[in-house]
């Protein structure tokens, strides 16, 4: 039986760090690169109807990379967008999906799952929202989240029990990102000997661990907030600049200019949300977080019970 490895997220767990940095040097496991299945991820992601001749054909596609070794699918487009909720499914639909693809009678499926503190985790997707031309504050992006419901992707015991409904209760291995960054190559080894590896491959760790492309500062959020209502992006179609594409510098948008040496050398102080928003989110979750504690013996921060 053909051993699948899915990694499907969260979003801001240093799933990125994993696929650019450990994942491709590992030795007995097969990781399959998200640009060589680019077009059947996308369609898992966001059709909401796949047909059966179509799953077959995802189904043989990524067979292509069948060498004999488990196969490792790594994306976490694939636990759910806040950014584009009206065009990407609800995680029941892209699991079910998955599961039509791997079939239990056919593949041993293996769910990873990388989790982190809500508040943070929000604190850190709402930075992103701006970096990409979004011009909310965090208040009222907490309030479009929760109006268009991605805020219920957030709730890792449901999503947790849903996998286990659907692939098994042996099927998934929950990596806490708060540990990952406290103490990266024990919990990296942790992950990685669930998949078959002795060793972590040797990486950079000047480049590796570090992000290369630092988030926006409190200044830098500030501004780039205000100046993207000047320029046209998906997140802000009324903008007035459209997103041309200079050589060898990107596209121009406020990101240009604030995400550089030299804005972070002029003046750089990591962005926190407020107080009353960072424990309205946290109170939220509060519960959520005891059951999953509790269902899955995990030993989370204090910051998962709004201590």
């Amino acid at each position: 039986m053909q051993k699948i490895f899915l990694h499907l997220g969260y979003h801001k767990t240093a799933t990125t760090f994993l696929q650019q940095y450990i994942y491709p040097g590992m030795q007995q496991v097969n990781y399959v690169k998200q640009k060589d299945i680019k077009p059947d991820l996308r369609m898992i992601r966001l059709r909401r109807k796949i047909s059966d001749e179509q799953i077959n054909k995802i189904r043989q596609h990524f067979l292509r990379f069948d060498n004999g070794q488990p196969l490792l699918i790594s994306y976490e487009g694939l636990s759910g967008s806040p950014f584009a909720v009206k065009k990407t499914k609800k995680q029941r639909g892209i699991l079910r999906d998955l599961r039509r693809i791997f079939p239990p009678e056919e593949f041993d499926v293996r769910v990873i799952i990388g989790i982190r503190e809500q508040a943070e985790l929000f604190r850190s997707l709402y930075i992103q929202y701006i970096h990409q031309g979004g011009v909310l504050t965090a208040e009222n992006y907490l309030k479009y989240c929760e109006n268009n419901g991605s805020i219920r992707n957030f709730e890792f015991h449901r999503y947790l029990q849903l996998i286990e409904k659907l692939f098994g209760k042996d099927s998934l291995y929950v990596m806490v990102y708060e540990h990952f960054k406290q103490d990266t190559d024990k919990e990296m080894l942790k992950l990685l000997n669930y998949m078959g590896e002795d060793n972590i491959p040797t990486y950079t760790k000047a480049t590796g661990v570090r992000k290369s492309n630092k988030s926006y500062g409190v200044l830098q959020l500030k501004m780039a907030r205000r100046l993207n209502r000047f320029f046209k992006s998906p997140l802000y179609k009324e903008g007035i600049i459209p997103a041309v594409r200079i050589p060898k510098l990107g596209k121009l948008s406020p990101r240009l200019f604030l995400q550089n040496k030299l804005s972070f050398t002029l003046h750089y102080k990591p962005y926190q949300l407020s107080e009353s928003l960072r424990q309205t989110i946290q109170s939220q979750f509060a519960e959520e977080n005891r059951k999953l504690a509790e269902t899955y013996q995990l030993d989370l921060p204090d910051s998962y019970w709004n201590k």
